[in-house]
């Protein structure tokens, strides 16, 4: 498996070439940074270091093999926790028979709002978390027990949460996520034997509920859009994708608008009516299996 070594330099890189505002310090501390289909080389080491290493991996819907990171901005420090950023195929399985309602799969991008709560508040296995507070672009499966590009778009909150994951290794079979971002370990909550979380996620609890920062962004990227930064010299290819902003998307609005597909302000946000917008030209150029939502060169080009 081809192995990724990321600092804070190199997620601001991925920042830049998908045109994402990184966040100012000191108005915020941590940045979390989730990297689907990459897992750590040494997963229970969650101390803050300058590096962390980790290995691409193909992602099974069974096994989680995605990596959260938890950035320190303000001494370029950061931890890693064993994560799983989709669904567990148990869940998605039981979702296809009803439409694909109650599982998703969240796209990548960069969502700038998660807040401190509580998971599951209603429940025993209720637990502080960070709760995503507005919608997202989720994809939902109506057809098998994985996420394509031919799968449903919806632009909804639900409450795709980062939260303790309920499992404690990255061999494990079984996570609990039908959606949320999960971290390996176990949360404290009121069911018995819970008193107190475990394992990584009780080390990304503390940190988080440490500070005083309220309000975190989340950045979700593929693990192989590491490799060509990774390159000598790196090849910083730009695209733009959900929660890129600036002059590029801005560009892309007009373009749109111009082959009849964006209607509303260029206000260089990409949000929901641009993803729409893209996702429509990308079927009508390429077909429902290229519509992947992300403008990069091939994109741009029929859009020219």
């Amino acid at each position: 498996m081809p192995k990724i070594t990321v600092n804070l330099d190199l997620i601001k890189l991925i920042a830049e070439t998908n045109n994402f505002d990184f966040p100012k310090t000191p108005e915020s501390k941590y940045l979390i940074c989730g990297i689907r289909g990459a897992i750590l080389e040494d997963p229970n080491n969650t101390s803050f270091q300058a590096v962390k290493t980790l290995h691409l991996s193909d992602i099974n819907y069974t096994n989680p093999r995605c990596t959260i990171l938890l950035l320190n901005l303000l001494d370029g420090q950061l931890a890693a926790y064993p994560a799983s950023t989709v669904p567990h195929r148990r869940s998605i399985k039981a979702s296809v028979l009803k439409n694909g309602l109650g599982t998703n799969c969240l796209m990548t991008g960069f969502y700038s709002d998660y807040r401190k709560g509580v998971h599951k508040p209603q429940s025993n296995t209720g637990h502080p978390a960070l709760r995503q507070t507005a919608p997202h672009p989720i994809r939902r499966s109506a057809d098998d027990e994985d996420y394509d590009n031919d799968d449903r778009i919806e632009y909804a909150n639900p409450f795709d949460n980062i939260h303790g994951g309920w499992f404690q290794s990255i061999d494990a079979e079984y996570f609990s996520s039908a959606g949320c971002q999960v971290i390996m370990g176990y949360p404290g909550c009121k069911r018995p034997g819970r008193e107190k979380s475990v394992g990584p996620w009780a080390s990304f609890q503390k940190n988080i509920y440490e500070t005083t920062q309220d309000k975190f962004a989340y950045l979700l990227v593929s693990g192989r859009e590491f490799l060509p930064l990774l390159a000598t010299p790196p090849v910083k290819t730009q695209k733009l994708k959900f929660g890129s902003k600036g002059a590029g998307v801005i560009d892309l609005q007009e373009k749109l608008a111009k082959k009849h597909f964006y209607e509303g302000k260029t206000d260089g946000d990409f949000g929901e009516r641009t993803l729409k917008a893209v996702i429509n030209f990308q079927q009508s150029v390429f077909g429902k299996e290229g519509a992947d939502g992300v403008v990069g060169p091939m994109t741009l080009a029929e859009l020219t």
